[in-house]
Formats: structure tokens, C-alpha cells, sequence
């Protein structure tokens, strides 16, 4: 499933879910398959050192607030972002794809950490 296909938060969605930023772009979904959807987006001003990429943010709803669960995730807007079916540690991996590398990265679920990290091969 490509993610953050230039879905955009209008004021109202995002005040919903506390999470508005100027030029934001975010997608609900539930990684886990507990019945509560993950917000993962970004906001555009986030780009890393002018080199045109974005921070990708995963958050996680606990105790009526979200909490993030991504460790610094970069990607280029104008490429795509992955919801993989494989799940680690009941939360699907997410595959980042990249205009340089021709091979995508794989974000994978830690439960000792309780973040989103580069998946080790």
C-alpha cells in the first residue's frame, strides 16, 4: 500500500488528532491490527540539511495522546512509501524507497525499543 500519496491534513483533521503542521501530509492506518490507527506523515519543512528529504513520523495513540515510535526516518516526498503485509513484532514493516539507491530501505517494529528502525538484513 503506497502511503503519503500527496494526502494532505486539512485544519480541521488535523486539530482532531493534534498533530496539524503547515504543509503536513499524513495517512491513519493500523500497522498492528488492534483496531487503532498509527498516524504516519510528515511535514514538509522537515527536510534534512537542503538535500530535499522529510522526516517520516510514525505515531502511536496511548492514553488519549500520540506518542512517536520512529527513530529518524528520511525519504524523498516525490518517491513512495510502503505498508508492507510482512509484519515484525505485530506491527507491519514499512519500505521507504529512494531517487538514489536503487535498493529500498525496511523499517521494522522493536519491541525492546518501542520504535520503528532500519531493519537489520
Amino acid at each position: 500500500m503506497w502511503l503519503l500519496g500527496h494526502v494532505r491534513l486539512t485544519s480541521q483533521q488535523a486539530v482532531i488528532h493534534g498533530v496539524f503542521r503547515d504543509d503536513a501530509a499524513a495517512v491513519f492506518f493500523d500497522l498492528s491490527g488492534n483496531g487503532e490507527n498509527e498516524i504516519i506523515g510528515t511535514h514538509y519543512a522537515s527536510a534534512s540539511a537542503g538535500n530535499g528529504n522529510c522526516l517520516l513520523y510514525i505515531l502511536k495513540k496511548e492514553n488519549n495522546r500520540y506518542k512517536r515510535i520512529s527513530q529518524s526516518i528520511y525519504f524523498d516526498p516525490s518517491t513512495q512509501v510502503y505498508a508492507l503485509e510482512h509484519k515484525t513484532n505485530g506491527y507491519r514493516d514499512i519500505l521507504v524507497e529512494s531517487l538514489f539507491n536503487k535498493n529500498p530501505v525496511v523499517y521494522a517494529y522493536d519491541k525492546d525499543t518501542g520504535m520503528y528502525e532500519k531493519k537489520k538484513e
